[in-house]
């Protein structure tokens, strides 16, 4: 029993002593241990009141908004402010100030080191006023005198086109599109506040600026464009054969406000592999770059499909010209998955073809009246990944071939301006036909072999004679001794998109339809206009087009709106009666090897032009 006894003793005694020793570390952590970030409810507006009524304060944005009663003198008004007891105000509490001219800033500062400010505004029952305005928990700036209101939301802060606003507006008024309702601010947006009596109302115009979240606009080489890819993060550029890799001098142009590493200019060594670059915009959030350069020269001719390979295209006279192509070209082809294209893939391509005319197949590619760019599947469509990429590729000198149902991909480029939401003006060059629009188009069967579809080649409606031009070398005119038109299509079932442009009344001058208006829209647009519609009987309108680089010298008339920094040429053929079918749906055309020499004669041409 004494044994046990001394046992537990000894325990307890061991016990004690570790306490002790756990309660002196304690304190010492606690004595050494020094809080340096400021209490912030230190420097709070606790209450804001005027006479008996209290104002909402929303600490969150760091507004405060009230109403007083109808007939207020805004200019004389002394509001009462409690504070912490370590923190003091500017403005005063008490002080008589303006709020008629729109918010006021309150700054409080405690003496712990924290201060935070708040924008204050106070309207008068029954005057329509906007006190407050937010998106996404920034607030905007109120400008009373001019009606105003400017919003600078983060990158990470929603999509301009989709915001949903949060707004106080003065008591006994209302607002006709109230706040939380999403809106699209892409371009300024109107509120109109009515007064409650039906006969004063005050419109603001709310303008919403985005910051740029990180991102690469250009990287170029030795006057060589890289091809971004900021989807995968990553920068190809394509080098002359036997280029010194070891040390090159990127000049990189970022958005306003952000920096890169390393910078733009310093010397890298690229011959052992990728380098990355890392940017930070004004919030410092950061995106990392991959960036390779190889010394090759690009040789391949591409086709780019819906589907995963040649043998699974849905789209018949897709699947028909892709198999035409791959014969054609041999070991220099490679078919791109549209969704997988990307800088590694596309990098090495010198001419791409993009083609389907899918009425027929009825895949969904639809336009309506107010959006060409639904005939593209979402990958293809502005702002789309991989549409960003063909347009970085283009600018840095690859050449596309554009017919059919996805023409419209030339305003995903950005290679001619174009606004979906507005009506056609000057700048502004949407189609201005869309016949057999919906997802089935038109599918005309039983057609006569004499109803004979082609290119209209009219010299009076071309800046000149184009039937000796390179792309139509070997093809036989037709249309008795004038030779007015290149025929293409006399099949019996013949699928049809009138989707093109006619003229352009309104954007150009003279806008139709003789050399005149030729030679205006090549100024215009640095192109050359190829021909139209055979049936057409003054041939206007725009059937077959290639436009051309801009980075070098553009007429005094070139749309200002257009980059100029394409080093690549564009050509199209619009999805119309030119009759630019590749399979005639169980028929025969008598015209096929016209298809096949015409696109041969275009393809070899782009492929020949030195972008350098």
């Amino acid at each position: 029993m004494k044994t046990i006894k001394n046992q537990l003793s000894i325990y307890k005694m061991a016990l004690a002593f570790m306490m002790i020793i756990f309660a002196v570390i304690s304190c010492t952590k606690d004595d050494n241990f020094s809080d340096s970030v400021p209490d912030y409810t230190q420097s709070i507006i606790q209450s804001f009141k005027v006479g008996t009524k209290y104002a909402e304060i929303n600490h969150t944005i760091g507004t405060i908004t009230m109403t007083l009663p109808s007939g207020t003198d805004l200019k004389n008004v002394k509001p009462e402010i409690r504070l912490p007891e370590s923190a003091t105000v500017t403005p005063n509490t008490g002080s008589t100030i303006d709020f008629s001219a729109g918010p006021v800033t309150f700054e409080v500062v405690s003496t712990n080191g924290s201060h935070r400010t708040y924008t204050a505004s106070i309207g008068a029952y029954g005057d329509p006023k906007i006190l407050s305005f937010s998106i996404a928990g920034k607030t905007g700036i109120i400008d009373e005198v001019n009606k105003t209101i400017a919003v600078e939301i983060g990158s990470q802060d929603g999509d301009l086109s989709n915001l949903a606003p949060s707004f106080v507006i003065a008591g006994g008024t209302t607002v006709d599109v109230d706040s939380g309702v999403a809106r699209n601010f892409s371009s300024p947006a109107i509120y109109t506040v009515l007064s409650n009596n039906g006969y004063t109302a005050k419109q603001y115009t709310v303008t919403v600026t985005q910051i740029q979240a990180p991102r690469i606009d250009s990287f170029v080489i030795n006057g060589t464009v890289g091809i971004i890819d900021n989807a995968a993060n990553s920068i190809v550029v394509i080098l002359p054969p036997g280029s010194n890799l070891s040390s090159l001098s990127p000049v990189i142009t970022l958005p306003a406000d952000q920096t890169v590493i390393p910078a733009s200019g310093v010397a890298q060594n690229f011959s052992t592999g990728k380098v990355t670059y890392t940017v930070k915009n004004k919030e410092n959030l950061t995106k990392v770059y991959n960036v390779t350069v190889e010394s090759i020269a690009p040789t391949k001719y591409a086709f780019l499909g819906l589907e995963n390979d040649i043998n699974s295209l849905v789209d018949d006279d897709a699947k028909a010209a892709a198999t035409w192509m791959q014969s054609t070209y041999g070991a220099n082809f490679k078919y791109i998955k549209i969704a997988d294209i990307s800088a590694l893939n596309i990098g090495d391509v010198k001419v791409a073809m993009l083609y389907y005319l899918t009425p027929k197949e009825d895949q969904g590619f639809s336009a309506t009246a107010t959006n060409v760019s639904t005939m593209l599947p979402a990958a293809l469509r502005s702002g789309a990944s991989q549409a960003n990429v063909l347009k970085s590729w283009v600018k840095g000198g690859g050449d596309m071939l554009i017919a059919g149902d996805p023409s419209p991909f030339i305003f995903s480029l950005g290679r001619v301006p174009a606004n979906f939401g507005a009506a056609r003006a000057p700048g502004n060059y949407v189609f201005s036909e869309f016949g057999c629009a919906g997802a089935s188009g038109c599918y005309d069967t039983g057609k006569p072999a004499d109803d004979i579809w082609g290119l209209g080649m009219r010299d009076t409606n071309n800046s000149g004679n184009r039937r000796n031009d390179a792309i139509f070398k070997g093809l036989t005119f037709e249309g008795g001794a004038g030779n007015e038109y290149l025929p293409l299509q006399n099949s019996a079932n013949r699928e049809v998109r009138l989707i093109w442009w006619q003229h352009f009344d309104g954007i150009l001058n003279p806008s139709c339809c003789g050399s005149d208006a030729a030679v205006k829209f090549e100024k215009t647009l640095t192109a050359t206009k190829y021909g139209t519609l055979r049936h057409i009987g003054d041939a206007f309108g725009y059937g077959a087009v290639e436009f051309k680089r801009t980075d070098l010298t553009n007429d005094a008339s070139f749309d200002s709106q257009i980059p100029k920094d394409f080093k690549g040429h564009i050509f199209t053929i619009s999805n119309t009666i030119v009759g630019y079918e590749w399979n005639s749906n169980g028929t025969v055309n008598a015209y096929q090897n016209n298809i096949k020499v015409f696109t041969k004669n275009i393809i070899d041409y782009l492929y020949s032009i030195n972008n350098d």
